[in-house]
């Protein structure tokens, strides 16, 4: 689905679906106009699906507030191993959201947030 815009109403529809998806395990929506409406419908999946394995996000404007929400999701969540969050709009305080979240979070192996603002203080925070 990636480079198309979808937007936040197209990502609440995906959200309804998979739900009750038991099978698909990648989710690419990457550059697809989502923006914090959209991470928090992505963030309430999270918290309730058991089969998406990874969830490829970049180059949406979600900004701090939609990596909370995502953030929020998994914490309970524990199948995404990968989540792939580029170009964002993320600064610190998304970093250490992030980084409160690996300290409870087991089942994430690969985290890409590159292209976003965090400098040195939100490096160190994850």
């Amino acid at each position: 689905m990636s480079d198309n815009q979808i937007g936040d109403e197209g990502v609440l529809s995906v959200c309804e679906g998979l739900q009750c998806n038991k099978t698909l395990t990648t989710l690419y929506i990457l550059w697809c106009g989502i923006s914090v409406k959209g991470a928090s419908c992505l963030g309430e999946l999270l918290k309730v699906n058991n089969s998406l394995k990874e969830l490829v996000m970049g180059r949406n404007q979600i900004d701090d507030e939609g990596v909370l929400s995502v953030c929020e999701g998994l914490q309970c969540n524990k199948t995404l191993t990968k989540l792939h969050i580029r170009e964002c709009g993320i600064s610190v305080k998304g970093a250490s959201c992030l980084g409160e979240l690996l300290k409870v979070n087991n089942s994430l192996k690969e985290l890409v947030m590159g292209r976003n603002q965090i400098d040195d203080e939100g490096v160190l925070s994850v």
